[in-house]
């Protein structure tokens, strides 16, 4: 039997069941396929599910998408990491239904146009969607063709070539995320269930070099510290409290937030702006109330949180929200500082 037909008939039998597929491969929503690849651009499967539920019975369509403020996208997004995706998503959408009356591009090169949108990205719609003979390479493909090939630490480009030799040609689509599937659930990166492998008699590293499967201790790098003060102000006349929206470009980009000062790798080097001093020291505040710590995919941050009361207003450009209708669109950062409260 051919190695597509035999990935393909393991396909068919143990194949994931999740929320952006459909067993009628008729009538594949592209509109799904799309956001779910976006949203598991560095993000595992587990985590994506339940947000990517609320996201389409908020947003059901391109149009729907398309027709939403960025601020209502973000905080559907919220706790997922990683805005510009949501910023990037939020463009597409506007541009599909403006350019393209809310049909995708079925040309690789053209979705590559689009914001958000990669190599990967472009040919997993590509195959996925349109059942095109596209090669999507992820971290799970790549780690499966490079065990059956026993070539490890090889460029994309060459994975690509290697895919191109048994690609399913009549089902290029389900062979693309057979491949998903196969690394997801059996080929794993560490303790890998070779036994159960329906690959496992041509599988070169399995039968040549079983050592490359064994359990790797993973390395630890430690991370960067950064400091920042963060500032919970509320005000007595309603109880309310504020929040700014985050500049576009930079870290939470266009979220939600309690304010905060610069985060500094000198925590010497961190001092309050002036309006926040003021406000500390009309508080007769000598020190910060609480800290949190976040840990980023490249540092750890570690927040000293002062909480503030004023009269009625503030000199700075923001918004008075209720703390639980707000928490809903606080990035995770921000969340662990409302616990504080």
């Amino acid at each position: 039997m051919d190695t597509n037909k035999i990935i393909l008939k393991w396909f068919d039998k143990e194949k994931r069941n999740l929320p952006w597929r459909n067993s009628n491969k008729s009538s594949i929503d592209i509109y799904k396929v799309w956001i779910s690849e976006i949203m598991l651009q560095q993000t595992t499967v587990n985590a994506v599910i339940p947000y990517f539920k609320k996201f389409i019975e908020r947003f059901p369509s391109i149009y729907s998408l398309a027709e939403a403020k960025l601020d209502e996208v973000l905080s559907y997004w919220a706790g997922l990491g990683y805005y510009s995706r949501a910023r990037n998503i939020h463009k597409c959408a506007v541009i599909i239904v403006n350019q393209y009356n809310g049909l995708f591009p079925k040309i690789e090169t053209d979705l590559i146009k689009l914001p958000g949108i990669g190599d990967y990205t472009a040919a997993a719609i590509c195959a996925i969607a349109y059942n095109q003979v596209a090669i999507a390479v992820d971290v799970n493909i790549e780690r499966v063709i490079s065990r059956i090939y026993n070539k490890h630490n090889i460029k994309k480009v060459e994975i690509k070539l290697l895919i191109s030799n048994f690609i399913s040609l009549d089902r290029p689509g389900d062979f693309t995320e057979a491949l998903m599937d196969l690394g997801a659930k059996v080929c794993k990166a560490r303790d890998p269930n070779c036994k159960n492998c329906p690959l496992n008699t041509i599988c070169k590293t399995y039968l040549e070099n079983k050592s490359a499967l064994l359990k790797k201790t993973k390395l630890i790098t430690k991370k960067k510290i950064r400091y920042g003060n963060c500032y919970i102000i509320s005000r007595d006349i309603d109880q309310k409290y504020f929040f700014i929206r985050r500049p576009l470009k930079g870290l939470l980009g266009g979220m939600l937030s309690f304010p905060s000062s610069d985060w500094r790798e000198n925590k010497n080097n961190l001092e309050n702006e002036e309006l926040f001093e003021g406000l500390i020291i009309r508080n007769q505040i000598n020190r910060p109330i609480n800290m949190i710590t976040h840990t980023f995919s490249h540092f750890k941050l570690i927040l000293d949180i002062y909480v503030l009361k004023i009269i009625d207003s503030i000199d700075i450009e923001g918004e008075w929200i209720e703390l639980d209708e707000a928490f809903t669109e606080l990035p995770s950062l921000m969340k662990k500082v409302a616990h504080t409260v």
